[in-house]
């Protein structure tokens, strides 16, 4: 394993010139837009999904802001379609390596073993964009807590290979992320010389790990070109600090990873009900527990006027067979606020939106059980509750720093 720089400073350490770096970035409409084909991807929020999902929110995903990620196996198929409906929008094809293979020095990039010889790693990238991908995704292994060697190995390579198409896949054990580590985790990808997609790997949330992770995040942001691929809801506030594109997940399991070979676990896998977008809280809950925040009250259970739900009530997701339009209506409401985000006019008015949702989302976790006469309220996501330390670009509000996970 890998000795850490900067010892445990954090991001105060980073850089001393870190404030004025957000000055410069303030004024300017969008971050610096990636060379090459991955310039396609610049300032747009995708949907993050499975193949067999695509069905579902594929007519939902905004052409103009949006694209699609299809993570792991059977990929191919769903590419063949998407280009026979003429899918107008951005498309990449994540390996997802991550998800069960851990990297190594020696091999920081995973290669399917069922090939007559071993596929060398230009020849992974470019089945992908003969599949008809905007850009390539390497296939990078989990890089395990403190593992910065691995990291190195799977920059070094990249940065080799000198190509304008593809984007280094960084699964990083959230200590990475951490004060010990996160000056030489900026070094290593900055290095790499290629824009970055960034994965999040912890069991459950991982931005609940340290309330240095969102500050160091948005640092990252700021000195990397960065894909925020996997990285829960603070896709939002990172795309509103500097990264050029972002993306959310349809799904719990993928709106980040976990170390292989352990599984996500689930909250509770006998509900049946799907997971639903709760816009008013900016969370995700599984539908029985909405009808439930309602039950003595089901006409106060709130409504929504995405495109998909049109006015009616959130309650209604409670059967398995709900899950294809719960996933069109997650993905309807946040493509509206990423679009709404994404038209401000400069990168500290981006930021000011994204700091008034989750003001607003925190707010809405203390009204909600007001007008429902419960004794405690819904508990905040952990990101809504976090005090970042770092000012980033929208400032303070009401003496607090907020971000959304």
């Amino acid at each position: 394993m890998g000795e850490p720089r900067g010892g445990a400073g954090g991001a105060a350490d980073l850089s001393h010139d870190v404030n004025a770096a957000w000055q410069r970035l303030a004024s300017q409409p969008t971050p610096p837009t990636p060379a090459g084909s991955v310039g396609a991807l610049a300032n747009r929020m995708l949907v993050y999904t499975r193949p067999n999902h695509v069905p579902a929110v594929a007519p939902v995903v905004d052409r103009r802001r949006g694209g699609l990620i299809l993570a792991g196996a059977q990929t191919g198929k769903r590419m063949r379609l998407l280009d026979q409906a003429d899918f107008d929008a951005p498309v990449l094809v994540d390996p997802a390596a991550y998800e069960h293979y851990a990297a190594t020095p020696e091999q920081p990039f995973w290669s399917p073993q069922d090939q007559l010889s071993r596929l060398s790693l230009q020849e992974l990238l470019d089945q992908q964009l003969l599949a008809g991908a905007t850009a390539a995704l390497t296939p990078t292994g989990y890089v395990r807590a403190g593992d910065t060697d691995s990291l190195k190995a799977a920059a070094g390579k990249v940065k080799k290979l000198q190509r304008s198409d593809t984007i280094l896949v960084a699964p990083l054990d959230i200590a990475l992320l951490g004060k010990k580590f996160i000056n030489q985790t900026i070094a290593i990808l900055a290095d790499a010389g290629c824009p970055v997609a960034l994965i999040l790997g912890k069991q459950f949330d991982p931005l609940t790990q340290s309330p240095a992770i969102i500050p160091n995040l948005r640092t990252l942001a700021l000195r990397v070109p960065l894909l925020a691929m996997r990285t829960d809801f603070n896709a939002f506030d990172l795309v509103a600090h500097g990264a050029f594109a972002g993306a959310i997940g349809t799904g719990g399991s993928i709106r980040h990873t976990v170390e292989p070979p352990t599984k996500p676990s689930a909250f509770n896998p006998a509900d049946a009900s799907p997971s639903v977008l709760f816009p008013h809280l900016i969370c995700w809950w599984k539908g029985s527990k909405i009808a439930k925040l309602y039950g003595a009250r089901p006409r106060q259970a709130a409504r929504c006027s995405c495109s998909v739900c049109d006015g009616e009530r959130l309650s209604r997701f409670l059967r398995r067979s709900d899950q294809s339009e719960a996933l069109r209506h997650g993905v309807a409401v946040w493509s509206g606020m990423a679009a709404d985000m994404l038209d401000a006019p400069t990168m500290r008015q981006r930021a000011e939106y994204w700091r008034n949702v989750c003001v607003g989302s925190v707010a809405e976790h203390e009204n909600i059980p007001r007008q429902l006469q419960m004794a405690e309220p819904p508990t905040t996501a952990a990101a809504l509750d976090q005090v970042g330390e770092a000012a980033g670009l929208a400032g303070r509000a009401n003496g607090h720093h907020l971000s959304c996970g």
